[in-house]
């Protein structure tokens, strides 16, 4: 369930694309009060859309950096807007809070297993975006050591916001995760949640947007 929760800008329609001023900068009409602009050494793949059972549409945008063929780490910009007619509500505090920008956001750390999430769920997020990556020839590993930052957009609870950042973790669980939690993700010791958040804020800064 927490994937789905914070599940890593925002579409006000499936067929809505995002306004960017290139393939680095990525704006939002559900989120239109901050900029997200990403890392120019990541790499922009095309845009993903698609429904979330029958609660939200979602965009969900890539950006990743290779070795070989292989994903060493990527960062997902992911905005999802309730389909019409649905009761569905984001209605979650940001605790643990974490600031990104103008933004406060709930904030995550763990390691995952993406390949075994993939196949349980293989209309979700992280299956659509291990075909994307094959798509493009890249290889997606396995297990990823994630931060995670989400947010509700809107005070009706019909947006919500979500960045994810994640690195190559397969040499680090030749045996599988262990230390896992409630939900069967890795716990992260503090050094490398630090890490990775320092990674995150040198790979995305986000800003207000400029007033109409």
């Amino acid at each position: 369930m927490k994937h789905r929760r914070f599940v890593s800008a925002c579409l006000l329609a499936l067929s809505l694309p995002l306004h960017a001023g290139d393939a680095h900068t990525v704006t939002s009409p559900a989120v239109p009060d901050a900029v997200f602009q990403v890392d120019a050494r990541l790499t922009p793949l095309p845009a993903l859309r698609f429904p979330i059972r029958d609660q939200t549409e979602a965009e969900r945008r890539l950006f990743v950096e290779t070795a070989d063929g292989a994903v060493t780490r990527m960062l997902v910009l992911q905005f999802e807007t309730v389909q019409p007619g649905s009761d569905f509500r984001f209605v979650f505090p940001p605790k643990p809070p974490r600031t990104l920008g103008p933004h406060v956001y709930r904030f995550g750390s763990y390691a995952y297993d993406d390949a075994t999430a993939a196949a349980r769920e293989p209309a979700l997020e992280a299956a659509r975006t291990r075909a994307a990556l094959q798509a493009n020839d890249l290889s997606p590993p396995r297990y990823w050591h994630v931060v995670r930052l989400a947010r509700v957009a809107d005070r009706e609870g019909r947006h919500e916001a979500i960045v994810f950042y994640l690195e190559n973790a397969d040499a680090r669980y030749p045996h599988g995760l262990t230390d896992v939690d409630e939900d069967g993700d890795g716990r992260l010791a503090p050094e490398e949640t630090g890490r990775l958040w320092q990674a995150l804020t040198q790979s995305l800064d986000v800003r207000p947007a400029a007033g109409p």
